[in-house]
């Protein structure tokens, strides 16, 4: 059997039931007969175009990554370590980094069912990335791992590719444990709205971070 091209409201159909279908079940508890009657398609369609379910899960998450544009990729570029202006560039991008990335973990909080069942299915692929999957996650996240360590490298440039590593993985963390446990530490203020002033949460991820890496500059003590 052929079928015709598939038109782009029926890919767009399959795509998000995919995205809520995979958020839902996860990979091996999807079936492609239940994507496709989400989205009033004939499953045949899947195999058809997709490959099955494993190349419909890779557009999936290709999907995922184009519906909002990677803010981190559109920083400023930092200059190398030992050139005039470095350190402070390096400290200017490290602050746009975690503010463009906190941005972006939060914006879909509240947002519509499609943007939360991403956010899910990210969630669990950054955990358990899938063998298929992991050459588009890394390709995904370069950006991410190339600006932040840039400006690592050149703030602490007495650190080794571990000690940086940790580094990187320690600032990741907070703010990735923030947007995940939002709703218990929302419980635990008793306040369901929290955080009312998001930029004043941002401000204090920039100063306990700086702080753990030891920038004294981004701290400049008072004259006596």
């Amino acid at each position: 059997m052929t079928f015709p091209e598939l038109p782009h409201d029926t890919r767009s159909r399959l795509i998000e039931s995919a995205i809520l279908t995979f958020a839902a079940k996860g990979f091996d508890g999807a079936g492609i007969r239940e994507i496709a009657k989400g989205a009033n398609a004939n499953s045949a369609l899947v195999a058809y175009h997709f490959c099955g379910k494993e190349g419909l899960y890779r557009e999936t998450l290709k999907a995922i990554f184009a519906r909002k544009s990677c803010v981190v990729s559109e920083l400023a570029t930092i200059p190398p370590a030992g050139t005039p202006g470095a350190r402070q560039a390096a400290l200017q991008g490290f602050q746009d980094y975690i503010r463009a990335f906190f941005t972006e973990l939060v914006s879909c909080l509240g947002s519509d069912p499609i943007d939360e069942a991403a956010m899910v299915l990210m969630a669990r692929e950054m955990q358990a990335p899938r063998p298929a999957s992991a050459p588009l996650l890394l390709e995904h996240l370069k950006p991410y791992v190339d600006h932040l360590t840039h400006c690592l490298q050149v703030l602490r440039p007495d650190l080794d590719e571990d000690a940086l590593f940790a580094m990187g993985v320690s600032i990741q963390g907070q703010i990735i444990h923030f947007k995940n446990s939002l709703g218990i530490i929302r419980l635990i203020r008793g306040n369901p709205a929290y955080p009312e002033d998001l930029e004043k949460v941002i401000r204090h991820h920039i100063d306990f971070s700086l702080r753990g890496l030891g920038v004294p500059e981004a701290f400049p003590q008072p004259r006596h």
